[in-house]
């Protein structure tokens, strides 16, 4: 058998794979909604226990486990690849998984109890692990081109690990083991051991930058966008736009600035949770005639702002009036008969210094036309009624 410091060497990479494994899960703790990570976890753990076994027991024994030791593994590989499956959102085909590991499961038995060979066991092994890891690799061809570059590192180890555990047989049989009785106790069988803690290492490494990666962008979501409308919040749109701003290729630009009108009125007649529907509804409505680079936010209560990019005043005009004709063919979320509307005020952007000005004249033309009589689109340099511009507040008792 082993002396102490044999032992130790080859339960160190079970052992850390333990800890991998522990590290995972409280990391899928701070972050339930990553659940590839609790599945990693689950594979490192079903893999350390056989693979400590198999370090410590001699050959006749493990004869006698090899079926158990084979469903660990499988179950294992099956974990793994449903960890894969989880973040690229595919299936691990079940069904397909079982048979094959049904098959595996048989030829693990006849070739360790029927007919004890441990060439063609570790062979059906590798082949069945190799298969359930494939599963998943095979459904993402056309998904390849969306991954970023965590995701196809991700994919490349992936690979690289299947074809490992398709090709071990392979690499026993070039090292010169023909006599596999030696292997526990052989340099091939610590080479595995170091081969599969390295993979477990690298992974653990690219899945927790993948987490992190997923949290970061969930945090900015919260902060950057409005939690009922989905669309930018104030904050970010006035960011987002610089962004735009910058860009000489933009131009010329123009400023939305759209109020639901009498919003106060449905939310007292018909309650917050109908007017809540209305922002969704109108948020999308808005989302649905964006272009490309264009941006759309919700500054507040019932009030939005679009950044309308590369397009006259003229063509943006349109683009405000095509809105306020699908408003008002909406009556899925107001009672029967009742019409929903909105005023809108328009300004143009020529140069980046004009912004906050076209951001002010736009909401000065919005409330004109609320105070003109609402459902209205007054344009930038078109000459309206000398009606005195209400303030914001004053408004909101207009619309009540």
């Amino acid at each position: 058998m082993f002396s102490n410091n044999d032992f130790i060497l080859v339960l160190t990479p079970s052992l850390a794979i333990l800890v991998l494994a522990a590290i995972l899960i409280v990391a899928w703790l701070v972050q339930r909604s990553q659940r590839f990570l609790l599945w990693q976890a689950c594979a490192y753990s079903l893999t350390a226990l056989p693979l400590g076994a198999q370090s410590l027991l001699p050959l006749e024994e493990l004869n006698r486990y090899a079926l158990l030791i084979g469903s660990f593994y499988l179950l294992s590989a099956w974990c793994l690849a449903r960890s894969w499956a989880e973040r690229w959102r595919v299936s691990t085909q079940p069904h397909a998984a079982l048979l094959i590991a049904i098959v595996t499961l048989a030829a693990l038995y006849q070739f360790s109890r029927v007919e004890p060979n441990v060439w063609a066991r570790v062979s059906s092994f590798s082949v069945g692990s190799g298969l359930v890891l494939l599963l998943p690799i095979l459904q993402i061809r056309s998904r390849r081109n969306s991954f970023d570059w965590l995701d196809q590192s991700l994919l490349w180890l992936s690979v690289l690990f299947t074809a490992y555990t398709f090709t071990r047989p392979v690499l026993i049989w070039l090292l010169g083991y023909s006599d596999l009785r030696s292997l526990p106790s052989s340099p091939y069988w610590i080479l595995t051991l170091l081969s599969i803690l390295n993979f477990s290492l690298l992974f653990t490494v690219v899945m927790t930058a993948i987490a992190v990666k997923e949290t970061v962008g969930k945090l900015r979501k919260e902060r950057d966008f409005d939690a009922l409308t989905q669309i930018l919040n104030r904050r970010s749109f006035q960011e987002y736009a610089q962004e735009r701003l910058a860009d000489l290729r933009l131009y010329p630009m123009a400023v939305l600035a759209c109020d639901i009108d009498h919003f106060k009125r449905i939310n007292d007649a018909w309650g917050h949770e109908r007017g809540d529907k209305v922002l969704q509804l109108v948020s999308a409505i808005l989302q649905s005639n964006m272009r490309e680079h264009d941006l759309v936010a919700r500054f507040g209560g019932e009030e939005f702002v679009i950044l309308l990019t590369n397009i006259a005043l003229k063509d943006a005009e349109a683009i405000a009036r095509q809105v306020q004709r699908d408003i008002g063919s909406s009556n899925d979320i107001l009672p029967s008969g009742t019409r929903m509307t909105m005023s809108f005020g328009l300004s143009s952007i020529t140069q980046a210094f004009q912004f906050e000005r076209a951001l002010k004249e736009a909401d000065q033309l919005l409330y004109q036309a609320k105070n003109a009589g609402r459902d209205r689109v007054h344009v930038s340099g078109v000459d309206y009624p000398d009606i005195p511009i209400e303030s914001p507040r004053q408004s909101d008792k207009i619309a009540a």
